[in-house]
């Protein structure tokens, strides 16, 4: 009988040392904390990836994680929001942010290759730099960066003589103190200028028709630095052979 007791015990207790023992294991995952909202507006056919990195913030032996968010590509103007932790749990480790590293895409045409990016980047800081923008007194963040596109001829044996470009985003970040980021919004907004400029100065000269790619020094498939009197090629541009960009005709 005492025997029976004892089996009968060890069997109603068993489940009460399982469910402990599954406490004790999701603790050891990952736990949610203070966040801050990341939001904006990007112009059309504009992309943008936010990796959030974190650093551990205890005295725990853990490793350094990232967090990514994402917004795609849309043919016209459209805003991001994304929510990003400030710090969280990670098992036994604290972990906190320390940066965000921005990646603008940005494309120009329908193939693979005629889209590009420059990068940006919110630092985490205990204080602001000389100069740097805070906090607003109703807790928002609010900056624009300044993108334009910088054409060249390309420099790829597949397709020299034809037109790219490259994307250059000023003021696309910022800094941020540490302990004053939770619930508050950062605002980043992304404007691109209407003027394209050439990506080499001085290899492109700037006519009333548009702009037209020196030539004649080297004799290069690509464009050269202009001399006086400057001389003019030809290009390519989305399957046409143009004389000035970004008109293609004079």
């Amino acid at each position: 009988m005492n025997h029976y007791l004892k089996a009968s015990r060890v069997h109603v207790l068993s489940p009460l040392l399982l469910g402990f023992s599954l406490s004790a294991c999701s603790a050891l995952g990952s736990f949610g904390g203070e966040s801050f909202i990341f939001e904006g507006e990007l112009p059309a056919d504009f992309s943008l990836k936010a990796q959030a990195e974190y650093d551990v913030a205890d005295a725990c032996n853990g490793r350094s994680q990232s967090k990514t968010f994402n917004k795609d590509y849309e043919s016209a103007p459209h805003q991001y929001r994304f929510k990003i932790p400030v710090n969280y749990r990670s098992g036994l480790c604290e972990m906190q942010l320390a940066k965000v590293k921005l990646t603008i895409n940005g494309r120009y045409g329908e193939k693979e290759w005629q889209q590009t990016y420059d990068n940006g980047g919110l630092v985490i800081v205990d204080k602001l730099p000389q100069g740097a923008s805070a906090f607003q007194v109703n807790g928002s963040f609010t900056k624009a960066a300044k993108c334009l596109w910088l054409f060249q001829l390309s420099k790829a044996k597949s397709r020299q003589g034809e037109i790219s470009k490259l994307l250059s985003c000023k003021g696309a970040g910022g800094h941020l103190v540490s302990n004053q980021l939770a619930q508050k919004t950062v605002r980043l907004n992304f404007e691109v200028s209407k003027e394209e400029k050439p990506y080499m100065r001085g290899y492109w000269l700037k006519t009333m028709r548009g702009w037209k790619p020196c030539t004649g020094r080297w004799g290069t498939s690509s464009e050269e630095l202009c001399m006086d009197p400057p001389q003019f090629r030809t290009f390519m541009m989305n399957g046409r052979e143009c004389a000035v960009y970004p008109n293609c005709i004079e």
